[in-house]
């Protein structure tokens, strides 16, 4: 019975490996005398020559629609559907080189690069197979400053396109029968690196697209619940701005525009970080920071919200109260009187969540009834309760209270503030 499964599981196997052979064309870099750099001027300077090889090469790769594989030690592995645009962003690279080294005297990298158009095994984001191999055979031959293409390469492009040369025949390690390779003489081709500039943004990769899900999220979640805790009540509390903000909940309910506007905010995030390959450093600090300032807001805000009583008196004081009182309505589309009185004719009915200035109270027919500012110099009347009839419960409509700014408050505040700085200053940039 083990035989039989071993054996389907290796049929599957193999099935699953041919599915995944296909035509691609492998481009290799590597930097030429790395390990005596590394030695010269030590492994701080030396990853940060490798860093500064990658941000000048991989724009060069994305814009003639190449993959990079994956960055081995001073190499960058490289994957292209077209061979043309393999040599072409072969030839952009040495060029791109070519116009540092002559504006910085100082900048002395030079790059051999090698080519090879095969069959592999594509899978999952990783390439694996002979033409893998071959490729870096190819530009184990050249020098630096060198482009080295094989013959499957050549065969696919034409040699008068890209200028190629006829180096010789080499039998390449593993391999058992020779092959020609070719030299690009990439000195004569026009210019193909118009636009292409170093990349000085932060690279996105799967853990950094993950953070920047979290940041992202935990920024948006910040700024919701200040608005609901905080800034709704500071702006109602100027008569302007409260008939403002009225007008605007009666077009949209607040408390479905502003979820659904964060929540396609935050699709928006998703799919960016999933699309983006690459970031602002300013836009992830910033977001870092939106992050800390979550954190270090509930991380102060909940335990002592919970324990006020018990952590004294002096954090309950008030800092700062609203002028006003604000009716918030409690049930959906309650109807908004123009007289303290159910027969009396409805102005509009009010969303659910809406904030409203409180302007004076009165009792009639065992209702209470809160008169609030409607327009400018125009008042309407909505109730607190309705009392309980045969069959139908008790049901208070909307509540009044002022707006209070507490120690509790500012102290998580300033926590929050704290949180922002650290991960603003915290976010450290990776090198590529």
């Amino acid at each position: 019975m083990s035989n039989v499964y071993r054996e389907s599981y290796f049929r599957s196997v193999s099935r699953q490996i041919r599915r995944s052979r296909r035509p691609v064309t492998i481009l290799f870099t590597d930097v030429e005398d790395s390990t005596a750099y590394w030695d010269e001027y030590g492994d701080l300077d030396g990853r940060l020559m490798i860093d500064l090889h990658n941000r000048l090469i991989s724009p060069v790769i994305k814009r003639y629609r190449g993959k990079i594989v994956k960055h081995i030690g001073d190499s960058i592995m490289a994957s292209f559907k077209s061979p043309r645009n393999a040599l072409k962003a072969a030839i952009a690279i040495q060029q791109i080189l070519e116009k540092r080294r002559n504006e910085d005297e100082a900048f002395r990298l030079r790059v051999r690069i090698g080519v090879h158009a095969g069959k592999a095994l594509v899978e999952e984001g990783d390439i694996f197979g002979d033409a893998v191999n071959l490729a870096a055979r190819v530009k184990g031959l050249a020098k630096g400053n060198e482009i080295y293409v094989s013959s499957s390469m050549a065969s696919l492009s034409k040699k008068e396109d890209f200028a190629l040369t006829k180096v010789g025949n080499f039998l390449l390690k593993g391999k058992q029968t020779e092959i020609t390779v070719y030299k690009c003489r990439w000195q004569e081709y026009p210019d193909l690196i118009a636009g292409i500039e170093e990349n000085v943004f932060v690279q996105v990769v799967r853990r950094q697209k993950l953070e920047f899900l979290i940041y992202s999220c935990a920024s948006i979640g910040i700024i919701y619940f200040f608005f609901l805790n905080y800034l709704r009540y500071l702006l109602a509390d100027k008569e302007p701005l409260a008939l403002l903000s009225l007008r605007l909940q009666l077009i949209l309910d607040a408390r479905i525009a502003i979820p659904a506007a964060l929540g396609i905010l935050t699709l928006l995030v998703v799919f960016l970080a999933i699309r983006t390959k690459i970031i602002p450093h300013l836009a992830l600090s910033l977001l870092k920071g939106g992050f800390g300032l979550a954190m270090g807001f509930f991380l102060f805000y909940g335990p002592a919200h919970y324990l006020h009583y018990a952590i004294g008196p002096a954090w309950n004081k008030t800092m700062h109260q609203s002028d006003h009182l604000f009716v918030e309505v409690l049930e959906e589309r309650v109807k908004l009187r123009r007289a303290p009185s159910e027969a009396s004719a409805a102005i509009f009915k009010v969303p659910k969540g809406t904030i409203l200035l409180l302007a004076d109270v009165t009792k009639k027919q065992k209702m209470t009834w809160n008169k609030v500012l409607v327009g400018q110099g125009e008042y309407g009347w909505i109730p607190r309760i309705v009392p309980a009839k045969i069959g139908v419960p008790k049901r208070r409509l909307s509540i009044a209270n002022k707006f209070y700014f507490t120690y509790l408050d500012l102290g998580a505040l300033v926590a929050g503030l704290a949180g922002f700085f650290w991960g603003v200053l915290s976010f450290r940039v990776r090198p590529i």
